[in-house]
């Protein structure tokens, strides 16, 4: 199984501390957001630069020579590595994975025959403005996603992608992860996580310092954040309305009967 989807599951899926007992230190070690880099262009050795601060690699697969990324793969030991792929076949895909490729962010129009294969994970990544009835249909999607990456452009998190991904992470019953631009700060980083954010990929314009940041951050957060409950439908409540034959009128009737 992909190692990074593997961590994207165990931060989806750990419930929250019990109340008045203490985590222990392998608990304490993992962290409740998974931090990603996008690692395109990026040397070897600014790539281990950060790699103490990260959960896992991107880069795209455009003019990617699989033997350099072999290296890259070798060079960042534990650090799962994965590809966007803005196009590719099966074979290339195996290639990939013989190289050291942990797992992959397809987009809706990468051909199906393509990501079909197993022995390696899928990140699914869409746009904002997507439907949010297709949103809800990933969950029966019949290629097996291990998470759903929701693409932006903004510099900053605004409210209103803030809300989408809220949206999002309730419509969907596997892990959300978000880009952030180059502005990002753990104000920001700290809202994605109460709105239901498992990850976010980061760009490479950060310095490594800014990484660090992150990092401390996302281990200051609370390990029991907000979660909504999905799906419940809201049914009106009987007895609390004019005309229902409930509320005040039954209350009269009960006196007259004592009286």
């Amino acid at each position: 199984m992909s190692k990074f989807i593997d961590k994207l599951q165990h931060v989806y899926q750990s419930p929250a501390p019990p109340i008045g007992f203490r985590k222990s230190a392998a608990g304490a070690e993992k962290p409740p957001v998974l931090i990603v880099a996008d690692l395109t262009g990026a040397s070897i050795g600014k790539a281990k630069a950060i790699a103490g601060s990260i959960d896992a690699g991107v880069l795209s697969s455009e003019s990617l020579d699989v033997r350099s990324f072999g290296r890259l793969v070798k060079a960042m030991g534990d650090i799962p590595l994965g590809l966007f792929l803005e196009s590719a076949n099966q074979e290339e895909i195996t290639k990939l994975v013989d190289s050291g490729c942990d797992f992959v962010v397809v987009g809706l129009k990468t051909p199906l025959e393509a990501v079909k294969g197993e022995g390696i994970g899928k990140i699914l990544k869409i746009e904002s403005s997507l439907d949010y009835g297709l949103v809800r249909a990933i969950n029966e999607l019949p290629l097996l996603v291990g998470g759903v990456l929701v693409a932006g452009e903004e510099s900053s998190l605004t409210v209103e992608r803030l809300l989408i991904c809220q949206r999002f992470a309730d419509l969907l019953d596997k892990p959300l992860l978000a880009t952030l631009g180059t502005s990002v700060t753990g104000s920001e980083l700290g809202s994605l996580y109460e709105a239901g954010v498992k990850g976010v990929v980061l760009p490479w314009g950060l310095p490594s310092e800014a990484f660090v940041e992150l990092r401390k951050t996302v281990g200051a957060l609370p390990r029991t954040a907000r979660r909504r409950a999905k799906g419940v439908a809201m049914l009106p409540q009987l007895g609390s309305g004019p005309g229902t034959g409930g509320g005040e009128e039954e209350e009269e009737e009960e006196e007259e009967e004592e009286i």
